[in-house]
């Protein structure tokens, strides 16, 4: 079902799932920022959110590119433009 549903179109899968991934990552971010700026104590490297909201950002970063490398594969296959013509007519 996956590779019928999205074999040609890999971008609306891994893109939306990478851009998700990257928006959450990007608010966890946030929050620990406005965190460390509210308490000046705060010590942002030694919390366990800050390394998950940077790799929860990467692995965004690359599902989107994953989806945009597919998309670019599969517009230049060479079976994309492969037509099953029932008749010839004499044009």
């Amino acid at each position: 079902m996956f590779i019928g549903k999205f074999g040609k179109r890999p971008m609306q899968f891994f893109g939306l799932w990478g851009s998700v991934s990257f928006f959450i990552g990007l608010v966890m971010s946030v929050y620990l920022l406005i965190s460390k700026f509210v308490d000046r104590e705060f010590a942002l490297t030694n919390k366990p959110g800050f390394y998950l909201a940077l790799t929860v950002m990467i692995i965004g970063t690359q599902l989107f590119l994953a989806g945009f490398l597919g998309e670019l594969i599969s517009r230049n296959s060479p079976e994309r433009n492969s037509y099953l013509v029932e008749e010839i007519t004499g044009f």
